[in-house]
């Protein structure tokens, strides 16, 4: 299911009349501009929060439980500044932030991605690239966005533009697997001790034939896979979102656990695909992981191999562990 939402004020209309004003020497920030956004949290009320932000359409996509409530247009790094692209958790919030970067700056509603400086912030939307970085937003729109987020909620940030589609087609991870794909030696670590709460994000990486868990950002379990696309190779990286499980951890008759997808990137057709095809994991490793997700707990699927310093591929960041990155009390 694909989900549109209609604009009253359609932002690509804005765009055209932003690149009139900058070719006439016109531009104004629009930060203050109430046809800058859209926001309808009435089409979903609850449910886990998604964040997409498109580089190259210089616009900001959320998403509740699968349904688009909100879209606004952005203002990204310039040229030698940036914004970087992959798969961010919110780290931190703070309503009245200051850069300690930029000469004590306001940025207000700041929601911090990376440790080195990169946040979500109200800022100036003059119609280009022109932050050190940042993701500059309307500032009502930043107001609005800060008071449906937590820490731990998901931020896709692609070079181009990435629909979000709604499946119940991919079932869970963590079912329909089947025990003669591991021999009862296989060796696997689960230590969900080094970090007790938080947002849990799966990383599999096709390459490594290994499934990563982090919560919170700190890596808690590691796992050969068996990679079960019948020499079909898997290329890029795709991110699912877990909306809900159904009816709590109850499995259908097929084995499979009924759950509610969202993902993000590709084509609508891609869900031809069940998300229990890609990969088959030990049986006792994915009873482990079988507790931890929940709604908002975030799948990344990748053809690239997995680093220990960034668990990312080059060029674009996969969940960046916060284990592996300290604070530097920068931006």
């Amino acid at each position: 299911m694909r989900i549109q939402l209609k604009l009253k004020f359609p932002l690509v209309v804005i765009a055209w009349l932003f690149a009139g004003l900058i070719s006439s020497g016109q531009a104004k920030d629009m930060q203050h501009d109430p046809r800058s956004f859209e926001w309808k949290p009435e089409l979903s009320p609850q449910g886990a929060v998604t964040i997409v932000v498109s580089l190259s359409r210089q616009e900001a996509l959320v998403y509740r439980n699968g349904v688009r409530i909100g879209r606004c247009l952005v203002s990204t790094g310039k040229k030698g500044y940036e914004t970087p692209t992959g798969i961010f958790h919110i780290l931190n919030k703070d309503k009245d932030h200051r850069s300690k970067t930029y000469n004590n700056a306001p940025m207000p509603y700041s929601e911090r991605l990376t440790w080195d400086g990169v946040a979500l912030h109200a800022g100036g939307l003059p119609g280009y690239p022109e932050s050190h970085g940042c993701i500059h937003l309307p500032y009502e729109f930043s107001k609005l966005l800060f008071g449906v987020t937590q820490k731990g909620v998901t931020v896709v940030v692609t070079k181009d533009y990435a629909e979000a589609y709604v499946t119940n087609n991919h079932g869970a991870p963590v079912s329909g697997h089947r025990p003669n794909q591991f021999q009862n030696n296989v060796s696997w670590m689960w230590t969900p001790e080094k970090s007790p709460s938080g947002p849990v994000s799966v990383l599999v990486s096709e390459t490594d034939k290994k499934i990563y868990v982090l919560r919170n950002g700190v890596p808690i379990g590691e796992s050969p896979i068996a990679v079960t696309r019948s020499g079909r190779k898997f290329s890029g990286t795709q991110a699912f979102s877990l909306l809900n499980r159904g009816n709590g951890a109850v499995h259908s008759p097929d084995g499979k656990l009924s759950a509610k997808w969202m993902r993000i990137g590709g084509t609508q057709g891609m869900h031809a695909e069940p998300l229990t095809d890609f990969f088959h994991i030990p049986p006792g490793f994915a009873r482990e992981l079988d507790t931890l997700l929940h709604p908002g707990s975030i799948v990344v699927v990748t053809s690239e191999a997995v680093t220990k310093q960034s668990k990312s591929n080059p060029g674009f960041t996969i969940l960046a562990s916060q284990a592996l990155r300290k604070a530097d009390g920068k931006q």
